[in-house]
């Protein structure tokens, strides 16, 4: 589509806004002469001066660069990072507005947002339950991931060819939008605190070894990423190097690495080959240097070996409030047959088979389907199952409506981008009386709501859990009911 002349803003425009409110994905809306311009980083009340980032016909998107009045509700961010890092979207707001804040979106993104009549999306909003607060509201994540690099990288021109100068190597994140280089972190507020014990100690491990970081224009370099988890109920603690290296090169190095032996609760040393282009290649070669390749973690009574790439829940008492919420919604009895759809390492189907008779796990990721038949034999779990695969092929496949099982109540966790539509009509062809959709993107939920309540049923409940505080992340745990 072509971007009219007449469009009152342009790509580098300048201009001073109000921010009128906050929207799905935790950017301020304001307007120029009526064209809509979502602004990150920024809060309602503010009045900022902003430079626009991108332009289409029906909106624009811009940055922040100067806030000229602060907004009444602003208060100071706890992180000196905050302006910079981007991982926090409202750390310069109080908790309690954040939430506030969250629950609009999630009635705003329903109304407006889920393929329906008018008069079914108007009642949306009211099903929309007040959200449940995360249990910390600093420290609250168990794992940090952050990457080796340097802090400036200039470039020369020598004969028709780049040359790149690597100046302050470093651990920390990449800002948004620049890949090569990495913002020094020394704070952050949403990890653990004893992870922060950990970083310490890998900086000083940095300065005494002076092993060369990675530089991601050149290829060169050994150190790349950095992997910290903590057990927040067992206290074991993972740290987990990446390097660009093969194992050839690297056995005579493992002696650096060797000087974390000792360290109180550390259960895992871990050592990753990675030579590719790309930062997660699906199953790098690994090296365990001291303990075991892995980490135990208690939800309840459940316990988990947590590897490097596992999927966890970061907010482990978070992710508690969350599964009570679906175990709620679901509302079980001793003879139903429940679907785990999407399920991971198997976390929240473990946790629903004690109420019920049968669940049968989907998941895709074939060591995430290692993870949880590992876990469930561990947790002495006998009335579970998993298949391995997508969600719409098994569905169609090998559990195929009037099949092997007729589900009683479809629990589905998908990623961001929703269901597949092929999962959908699958889901809807079994007929179960009941679907708890758990969501972290409102915006795919409302598209496929509009799919189950063409099929006949109907939203009783959308619970909210903050998983995720300071950020614009939402979990949803929502109740389909067949009519």
């Amino acid at each position: 589509m072509s971007i009219s002349p007449d469009s009152p803003v342009k790509n580098g425009q300048t201009h001073t806004v109000t921010i009128e409110k906050v929207t799905h994905g935790g950017a301020g809306l304001a307007h120029i002469d009526g064209f809509t311009v979502f602004v990150s980083g920024a809060i309602p009340g503010q009045q900022a001066e902003i430079v626009i980032t991108k332009q289409t016909p029906r909106f624009a998107e811009a940055k922040v660069l100067k806030v000229i009045r602060k907004a009444k509700d602003e208060i100071m961010p706890r992180c000196q990072h905050f302006h910079d890092c981007g991982g926090c979207t409202w750390q310069n707001l109080a908790y309690d507005k954040q939430l506030s804040y969250k629950e609009d979106i999630i009635r705003e993104t329903l109304e407006h947002l889920t393929p329906a009549d008018e008069a079914v999306r108007k009642q949306l909003p009211g099903r929309v339950l007040k959200i449940m607060p995360s249990p910390q509201v600093f420290h609250y994540r168990n794992k940090l991931e952050m990457s080796f690099g340097y802090a400036s990288m200039r470039t020369e021109e020598n004969n028709g060819k780049k040359i790149y100068f690597d100046e302050n190597p470093t651990i920390g994140f990449h800002q948004p939008d620049q890949w090569q280089t990495v913002l020094p972190i020394v704070e952050c507020h949403l990890y653990d605190e004893q992870i922060a014990s950990l970083l310490s100690d890998v900086r000083r491990f940095m300065v005494e070894t002076k092993l060369p970081v990675h530089n991601p224009k050149t290829h060169k370099g050994l150190l790349r990423t950095l992997l910290l988890r903590r057990g927040v109920h067992t206290n074991q603690q993972m740290i987990c190097f990446t390097v660009n290296a093969k194992k050839k090169e690297l056995e005579p190095l493992f002696q650096h690495f060797m000087r974390f032996g000792g360290r109180p609760g550390l259960a895992s040393l871990l050592v990753v080959e990675n030579t590719t282009l790309n930062d997660k290649p699906e199953t790098p070669p690994i090296h365990t240097l001291i303990g075991k390749p892995y980490i135990t973690e208690r939800l309840f009574d459940l316990e988990f070996d947590i590897s490097p790439f596992s999927f966890f829940q970061t907010n482990t008492l978070g992710a508690e409030k969350l599964y009570q919420a679906i175990s709620v919604a679901a509302d079980l009895t001793s003879r139903d047959t429940v679907l785990d759809a999407y399920c991971g390492m198997g976390t929240i189907g473990q946790y629903l088979a004690r109420f019920c008779q049968k669940v049968v796990g989907i998941e895709s990721h074939p060591s995430a389907v290692e993870d949880a038949l590992k876990s469930s034999g561990k947790n002495r779990i006998g009335n579970i199952s998993f298949y391995k695969g997508r969600t719409e092929q098994i569905l169609k496949d090998q559990l195929k409506a009037g099949g092997k099982y007729a589900f009683d109540v479809v629990v589905v966790d998908p990623p961001r981008a929703g269901l597949h539509p092929a999962a959908t009509e699958a889901i809807i062809a079994h007929n179960p009386r009941k679907i708890v959709y758990v969501s972290c993107n409102t915006a795919t939920f409302a598209r496929d709501l509009g799919e189950f309540l063409k099929a006949g049923y109907e939203l009783r409940t959308v619970q909210p859990v903050d998983m995720f505080p300071h950020t614009a992340h939402i979990e949803t745990v929502s109740v389909l009911q067949k009519k």
